[in-house]
């Protein structure tokens, strides 16, 4: 009888948490889906520009006052502001290319996503090519099937 008393109170001890236990709440892991729908967009969205396609990117961007785009420190808001910064660019680069490493997906909820990466650009406009790399912060909201942006913001350090 001792020893099945000894036994329970070490079986009980065992079940406790001790001291300098690590008690920090996780967060439970983002959902493949999510992390899926929001990779693919990310992926078209580096395509599009790549290609220069002004109707690739206009399909992953939502179309309300909701959007913001912050390019080189200026917050365009709504598609309009964002097609004609956009328009911009691809009539003064002939070429793109965007490289993206380290992407992290990250629920925001059931309909919601931030994504970073970092972030390598190179525009050329046939003569000059000027590169930058920096950090990419994308938000995206799920509408129907789709994963648009709603947000996204890119820092680069400047050469000195």
């Amino acid at each position: 009888m001792k020893h099945a008393a000894i036994f329970v109170v070490a079986l009980i001890l065992a079940a406790c948490p001790h001291g300098g236990a690590d008690t920090t709440p996780t967060r439970p892991s983002t959902p493949k889906e999510v992390v899926a729908g929001a990779r693919a967009t990310i992926e078209q969205w580096r395509q599009a520009h790549q290609v220069r396609s002004l109707d690739g990117l206009e399909k992953l961007y939502v179309h309300t006052i909701d959007l913001v785009v912050v390019e080189d420190g200026v917050p365009l808001v709504g598609w309009t502001s964002v097609e004609g910064m956009l328009k911009d660019r691809f009539n003064r680069y002939k070429d793109v290319q965007i490289r993206l490493k380290d992407i992290q997906v990250v629920s925001l909820g059931p309909t919601s996503a931030v994504a970073t990466a970092s972030m390598t650009r190179e525009l050329g406009d046939g003569v000059t090519t000027t590169q930058e790399s920096g950090a990419l912060t994308v938000v995206l909201r799920k509408e129907g099937d789709a994963w648009l942006i709603v947000t996204e913001h890119y820092s680069y350090k400047r050469s000195t």
